[in-house]
């Protein structure tokens, strides 16, 4: 038989609201992050907590499975990036600086790419 139920949804980084900030999946002592949310990972990294060291509380490296398929323009791959590196993060991938790696072009490959971030 097929059961039903509800899940709540909570936000990567967390909420504020009226009643204070109510916490999100990231929690204190998680220094590890790997984001694999089949697209989700663009909406969380091109966030404005995405760019804030605060917003990642103690995590110091992250892995990323970026998709392509979603968004397929470098530039937003890039802005993600950029909010990475503006949290305090180095960011790793391959292909950094080839010439694909540059604003204007669309992704030219059918897989998708990882990226590794540390603090």
């Amino acid at each position: 038989t097929l059961e039903r139920f509800s899940v709540p949804c909570i936000s990567f980084f967390g909420e504020s609201s009226n009643d204070g900030v109510k916490p999100g999946a990231l929690i204190p002592g998680v220094s590890c992050v790997k984001l694999d949310c089949e697209g989700a990972e663009i909406d969380i990294l091109l966030s404005d907590d995405a760019s804030q060291a605060s917003s990642w509380l103690g995590t110091t490296h992250i892995i990323v499975e970026w998709s392509f398929a979603k968004k397929r323009r470098v530039s937003i791959f890039h802005d993600a990036m950029n909010n990475l590196r503006k949290a305090g993060f180095e960011v790793f991938y391959e292909g950094i600086g080839s010439w694909w790696d540059t604003d204007g072009i669309m992704w030219p490959y059918p897989n998708d790419l990882v990226i590794f971030a540390i603090k």
